[in-house]
């Protein structure tokens, strides 16, 4: 692996190439949470959508998917679940389709979406985030990484257009567990950031995702349950992984 990169809002990127980069987007309060969760309660796929309107079209098309998401923090209206990750159970979200809008997280998916791979992280699978880059490096021939592993790219989705501590929180954590892996790796400035805020604030907690801006924002909504569930740290395997303009179970259960 030659060089890390973290951006810490979208709009960074300012239109650079995607090609040759391992693209993973974090919006860890709650996006990339709940569709991790998704997936792993055995959620067929799950389709981004940018817009309320365009995701209602999309479950015209696609008749029996969930409409998922949130504005303003709640679901919208006739929307089948909102953005909380405990609620895409097995027994809810088991085998479905599920199409998925969000205020941030789903925007910057959109702004990567031509990514040759792209991945989505949280707290919950970031050690399987980082196994999945270690396996795809070593099943290359040689054990040389592929040219989409040689760059990896971190976006983080940022809130209302503003950084969020909560998304630069995970992608320090990624980042250093990148670089103990492949110590030979470069960090942009952006990724050296992000790692020194990761060892300083240690290990997520509901407590500190609490004092950040999304978080006081949960908290007014009485969602608090969704910290816990959004600090909780590499208890899931999966990664979810984008195919033909939706995400799928990857990871370690990959097969």
């Amino acid at each position: 692996m030659n060089t890390l990169d973290v951006v810490w809002l979208p709009h960074e990127l300012g239109g650079a190439s995607l090609e040759g980069r391992a693209v993973i987007v974090i919006d860890v309060l709650r996006a990339t949470t709940s569709i991790t969760t998704a997936l792993a309660a055995g959620a067929e796929r799950v389709i981004p959508a940018r817009t309320v309107e365009q995701a209602r079209a999309l479950a015209v098309d696609l008749p029996g998917t969930l409409l998922c998401g949130e504005r303003g923090g709640v679901p919208p209206d006739g929307f089948d679940l909102g953005n909380s990750p405990g609620g895409f159970t097995p027994q809810a979200v088991g085998g479905r389709i599920l199409v998925f809008t969000t205020t941030n997280g789903t925007a910057a998916i959109q702004a990567v979406s031509s990514a040759s791979q792209l991945t989505l992280a949280c707290f919950r699978n970031a050690k399987a985030v980082v196994g999945a880059l270690a396996r795809a490096a070593e099943s290359a021939p040689g054990g040389q990484a592929p040219a989409a592993l040689r760059d990896v790219l971190i976006v983080c989705s940022g809130r209302k257009g503003r950084l969020s501590m909560d998304d630069g929180w995970c992608a320090g954590h990624l980042t250093e567990r990148i670089q103990a892996k492949w110590p030979q790796v470069r960090l942009s400035d952006g990724a050296r950031v992000a790692r020194d805020f990761a060892v300083g604030a240690g290990a997520p907690t509901p407590e500190g995702l609490a004092e950040t801006a999304a978080g006081r924002a949960i908290g007014d909504l009485c969602l608090g349950d969704d910290l816990k569930i959004c600090a909780t740290m590499d208890d899931l395997s999966v990664v979810p992984v984008w195919r033909d303009g939706a995400f799928v179970k990857g990871g370690e259960e990959e097969g």
